[in-house]
């Protein structure tokens, strides 16, 4: 028997697609960063740990936080950081991942996710997925 998982709305989340392409940052995350105008992702693939940090116009890969957010995440389409993702990962290509954050206490506002401890998707439920492939 499958064990699902109740997720917590209140803690930073970011969860990934590649049917869509698509990265969701949940409303905590940005509540975490303190809903900077503009951020950017950055990713490790060695340490399997993905990040959303408070960025600059001019900064690379720069993405534009809409000024009134109508629902609890934002959804980003980034077609090719997904399917880096999946791949260094080893996650399967019909599964949504959705992973718990951590913001950090310095200014930076940065918020990291160990990809390790990802959760599948299953029809709306949510369980512990299959370890990502270690790098």
């Amino acid at each position: 028997m499958d064990e699902y998982v109740i997720w917590d709305y209140t803690k930073p989340g970011i969860s990934f697609n590649i049917v869509s392409g698509r990265i969701t940052v949940f409303k905590a995350t940005l509540e975490a960063m303190h809903y900077p105008e503009y951020f950017h992702f950055l990713f490790s693939p060695e340490d399997l740990i993905f990040g959303v940090e408070p960025c600059h116009i001019d900064d690379g890969g720069s993405h534009r936080l809409p000024e009134e957010l109508t629902r609890e995440h934002f959804d980003i389409k980034c077609k090719d950081l997904v399917r880096l993702v999946y791949r260094t990962c080893g996650w399967g290509k019909k599964l949504t991942y959705r992973i718990p954050g951590i913001r950090y206490s310095d200014d930076s506002g940065l918020v990291c996710f160990n990809l390790r401890q990802a959760y599948e998707i299953h029809e709306g439920r949510m369980k512990e997925a299959k370890k990502a492939k270690e790098a």
